[in-house]
């Protein structure tokens, strides 16, 4: 008995080339063993990969516009109107305040303080590390800053630890110790070029070619100071997203894949089945040329022309050779064919997750359809409770340890301001018990008044709209007669009353 075969055959499209051409190369790993750590991660990937994210850069812009978007702004150390506070204490305090003022505006001649730490923090939140640059003027005190892009930057290990000077205040009064401390340096290559700076407070004069501490480094070789932003205690900082970066990669593919559809076309899969016989070389040849011309919608409707041949069995009685009958026969495998929304779910999922590294809620990336005004303000209220004033606070105190006692600034402070979630119209509301019961004085309200109207309103000079009015100092509009029955010292006026009424009871009889 003949045994039976089957021979199979696959054709599939050309694939594109699925290996990436770019030659990566760290400038630095020469320099690994000279003290200087290697980063955990690649940090040129991870600077760009927010351009193949569809949610990403939403995340890390929600971040950089909540914590600095709103700008600086200075408060007193504490309240110097207090009775507490003598005029030269106030005077010291105003003066320094317009120190600051002018640091903060004059740090940066092109861009705004706002946005070069903005900067910053867009690296922090891409590769866990932000560095910015201080420039000190003649006197040695901080005078400018600028933005280092962190994939160039490297990190040194920690030095033996040295005296520094630092003041503290002791019962209200400013004393100066000595502390140990252990710095680190940092060094930038970018076209092969290699520049070394030292963390800000060091106070050893360091040169930024050899990376060598030196007291006889020239002026102009002496390198400059750095400011470390980074998330994490380690020499390097790790993104908040780090752990979903299979998830985000996944996302990408997927956004491939389903690019892809399109772009080749909607194309019907199916399966060639020939019996008692088999495709020409021709035909195969045609067969592979037409699944590598399926790319595009315009080819999208092409005929397929197959040509089989029969398989031989032998002579007739006749002495012709017989061909056995050949059935061709295309099975459509239509029901397995990709969706054009294949992976949507998967593609949501991913967006999730990658927002919830972040602790955002979808009002914050764009996606406010399922939003009305009750959950949005609640989701504001609490993102910016949990997620953007704890990060202002770290930012603002960083800034204003290392700042403010190089300037010798103690009576005021940095702090980045923040969203104003007072609705005017709902203060009111809630002040109107408090007004009817005499609990707040007119210049209480002047402010408000001055939010709901658009214009600054200032406050009365006259002690009277200082004070609370009380229900007793004034008649209820409701009761006009009420003040005819009390004298001046808040006493019933019955006798005048009644003098009053005999003296009009006297004019009607006559």
């Amino acid at each position: 008995m003949g045994k039976s075969t089957v021979k199979a055959r696959v054709f599939k499209a050309a694939p594109p080339n699925e290996t990436t051409k770019q030659i990566y190369e760290d400038e630095f790993a020469e320099m690994y063993g000279e003290n200087i750590i290697p980063p955990p991660y690649n940090l040129k990937e991870l600077k760009h990969i927010a351009e193949y994210s569809t949610i990403l850069q939403q995340c890390v812009d929600a971040y950089k516009t909540n914590i600095v978007g709103f700008g600086f702004e200075m408060k007193y150390s504490k309240d110097i109107n207090s009775d507490e506070v003598d005029s030269a204490e106030k005077t010291a305090a105003d003066k320094e305040w317009q120190q600051l003022e002018e640091f903060i505006k004059y740090i940066h001649f092109d861009e705004s303080a706002e946005t070069l730490l903005g900067f910053s923090i867009e690296d922090r939140e891409k590769t866990g590390n932000g560095y910015i640059e201080v420039i000190r003027d003649g006197a040695g005190k901080p005078a400018g800053i600028e933005h280092m892009a962190s994939e160039y930057v490297r990190v040194c290990s920690l030095s033996e630890p040295i005296e520094v000077p630092y003041n503290y205040f002791e019962s209200g009064k400013l004393k100066k110790m000595q502390r140990q401390k252990r710095f680190r340096k940092y060094v930038q290559i970018i076209n092969g070029k290699r520049v070394f700076f030292k963390e800000y407070g060091d106070p050893r004069i360091l040169n930024s070619e050899t990376g060598e501490y030196d007291e006889k480094t020239p002026f102009e070789k002496q390198a400059n100071e750095v400011v470390h932003f980074k998330i994490g205690s380690g020499a390097y900082g790790k993104p908040r997203w780090i752990g979903h970066i299979v998830n985000l990669y996944g996302a990408r593919k997927a956004e491939e894949l389903n690019f892809m559809y399109f772009k080749q076309g909607r194309h019907v899969p199916a399966a060639i089945t020939i019996e008692n016989g088999m495709l020409s070389e021709d035909s195969y040849k045609q067969l592979q040329d037409y699944m590598n011309g399926l790319e595009g919608v315009e080819n999208a409707h092409k005929f397929l022309l197959l040509e089989a041949e029969g398989i031989a069995k032998g002579k007739n009685i006749q002495g012709d050779e017989e061909i056995t009958p050949v059935k061709v026969e295309i099975k459509s495998l239509a029901e397995i064919l990709q969706q054009d929304a294949l992976f949507l779910e998967y593609d949501q999922k991913s967006r999730d997750k990658l927002r919830s590294a972040f602790r955002l809620p979808p009002l914050y990336t764009g996606e406010a359809q399922d939003y009305n005004k009750a959950t949005a303000d609640t989701a504001r209220k609490i993102t910016e409770e949990q997620v953007f004033q704890p990060e202002r606070k770290l930012i603002t105190g960083k800034l204003n340890a290392l700042f403010l006692n190089d300037l010798e600034i103690h009576k005021v402070e940095l702090q980045l301001k923040g969203p104003d979630f007072r609705d005017p119209i709902e203060i009111a509301k809630v002040l109107t018990p408090f007004i009817n019961a005499g609990a707040v004085s007119p210049n209480d309200l002047r402010d408000l008044a001055g939010r709901i109207l658009g214009k600054t309103l200032e406050e009365w000079p006259e002690e009277e709209y200082s004070r609370p009015i009380g229900k007793n100092n004034a008649a209820p509009a409701s009761d006009p007669l009420a003040a005819l029955f009390k004298s001046k010292n808040g006493t019933p006026n019955v006798i005048g009353i009644l003098k009053d009424m005999r003296d009009v009871l006297e004019d009607m009889k006559r």
